[in-house]
């Protein structure tokens, strides 16, 4: 439970220094290749730039580590098959580390009856990110479809059932960089019952920090307050058709969730899967990438 993304870098100046980290006590930090080859490393989390993702999670599967790979694990589908076979043939176990999944806040609105499930719409935004932010390098698997539209997609692969497919996407351009700034789409998921499921996304990294997700049914609507990187303590909140025309119309009912750490939910799941030799499922990874990468290239 240690914080690698926030600490890797401190502790390579503290151990040159000779100093002893406050995170990693006295662990040397070596290259990445002496990394996978020590015996001592149980399993591997990937948080480099996208477009090193698949390389690095090759390297530690075939060395027999356990991987949780940053979102998106891969930026095509060739790449994906790529990895797959990889997964497969080694028998090691990989994640596609999207902690939402374990929070309990998307089980509520997995369950929750709202009728026939029509409409879902799922936004992410933030900032403009610095120059030379990873987020901003169009050849490392930068822009904001890649970095937070995967959310917002896989949010449509949680609630809806079907196939998802790209029916329309509009994005507006950086101006001084070679990433989209925006993007908005329409994912069709087929129909379930006698009504069709679409999902309506956006997301950008020229917005203040927003994010919503809000679906609709044939008997009323349901919301998350904080969808995708919540407090300890969030909130959701629903209207049903018995509920009356101002709740409807209103704010609706608050539920209130148990507090939640869910990167931690997702390290200690991540622990259970590899004593219970747990196969790797890519099977919503394919799905993420198909509709990403065709939005990236439209």
């Amino acid at each position: 439970r240690r914080d690698v993304k926030g600490n890797a870098r401190g502790n390579a100046r503290g151990n040159a220094r000779g100093a002893v980290d406050p995170i990693w006590g006295d662990v040397a930090i070596k290259s990445y290749d002496e990394l996978l080859a020590d015996p001592e490393i149980d399993a591997v989390y990937i948080p480099l730039p996208n477009h090193l993702h698949v390389t690095f999670a090759i390297k530690a599967l075939e060395a027999g580590k356990p991987v949780i790979c940053e979102k998106p694990v891969a930026l095509s589908l060739e790449e994906l098959e790529r990895l797959r076979v990889v997964a497969e043939r080694s028998g090691v176990y990989l994640y596609d580390g999207y902690m939402v999944r374990f929070h309990p806040q998307w089980q509520w609105l997995k369950e929750i009856d709202v009728g026939e499930r029509q409409q879902l719409i799922a936004h992410f935004s933030y900032p403009p990110q610095p120059q030379g932010n990873i987020r901003n390098i169009a050849a490392w698997g930068g822009g904001p479809i890649w970095d937070i539209g995967c959310y917002c997609l896989l949010s449509g692969l949680m609630l809806f059932d079907g196939v998802p497919e790209l029916q329309y996407v509009i994005k507006t351009p950086e101006e001084a960089l070679d990433v989209e700034k925006s993007a908005a789409a329409i994912i069709s998921f087929g129909a379930a019952g006698s009504k069709s499921q679409i999902l309506n996304l956006s997301c950008s990294s020229g917005m203040g920090l927003s994010q919503s997700v809000h679906l609709i049914g044939s008997k009323g609507w349901a919301r998350l307050d904080v969808p995708f990187n919540p407090p300890m303590q969030t909130k959701g909140r629903y209207a049903l058709a018995e509920d009356g025309i101002d709740t409807l119309l209103g704010l609706g009912k608050e539920v209130v969730f148990a507090p939640c750490d869910q990167y931690q939910v997702m390290v200690e799941d991540f622990a259970m899967a590899i004593s219970e030799g747990r196969k790797t499922d890519l099977s919503q990874s394919y799905h993420l990438t198909k509709i990403l990468a065709e939005m990236a290239a439209s």
